[in-house]
């Protein structure tokens, strides 16, 4: 084996190495630590305790939870846009709740999630100074029938709550936490900072 070819796989590798740390594959994250929370939905009484399951787990999940960390908002007219900053892992998920109001059926979850911030999120919390905090209460009524239409969850809705009653057009916000109170009924804290 001459000189040469002992050198191509180091300098190959040594390419390859250089060209991880110029292009890398993902963002930067930090660690952000585990978080225990209780969260709730709402869904058609009809579905099976399974199908209610799995429809939490691939469709609400995944968006609701996101209210909880922290989430730029713009807010134009009646159109409010959220981005997430924040990513998270669910590590425990735990029934606790399954209450029928007429159509629907409030289900309710003890979680355990570890959240990550990305290098963005991380700047964006350092201009986060003492947000305002807001209570908010809402309620679902007890129907005899599920609407066809999109009903928002109980975690989107309190944080649309707590964005009209800040009344900024922008910022940061949060769910801090959601208590069930029985009947269909709600009451949340609500995060609202810049």
């Amino acid at each position: 084996m001459s000189k040469v070819t002992k050198y191509i796989p180091i300098t190959i590798f040594m390419f390859f190495l250089l060209s991880c740390m110029a292009f890398p594959s993902g963002r930067a994250e930090e660690p952000g630590g585990k978080q225990e929370t209780r969260v709730f939905w709402v869904l058609d009484a009809t579905m099976s305790r399974e199908s209610a399951e799995m429809f939490l787990d691939r469709y609400l999940l995944p968006t609701s939870l996101a209210t909880m960390l922290w989430t730029e908002f713009t807010r134009q007219d009646q159109e409010v846009r959220f981005d997430t900053l924040v990513g998270y892992r669910v590590l425990r998920k735990q029934s606790v709740l399954a209450d029928p109001i007429g159509a629907y059926t409030v289900y309710g979850y003890d979680l355990i999630i570890d959240v990550s911030r990305s290098a963005k999120a991380a700047g964006s919390q350092a201009l986060q100074r003492s947000p305002a905090s807001y209570t908010v209460q809402f309620s679902y009524p007890p129907s005899t029938a599920v609407e066809s239409r999109v009903m928002p969850q109980p975690l989107e809705q309190a944080l649309l709550a707590g964005i009209r009653k800040d009344g900024r057009s922008s910022g940061l916000a949060r769910v801090e936490s959601i208590d069930y109170l029985g009947s269909g009924k709600f009451k949340a804290t609500v995060l609202v900072g810049e």
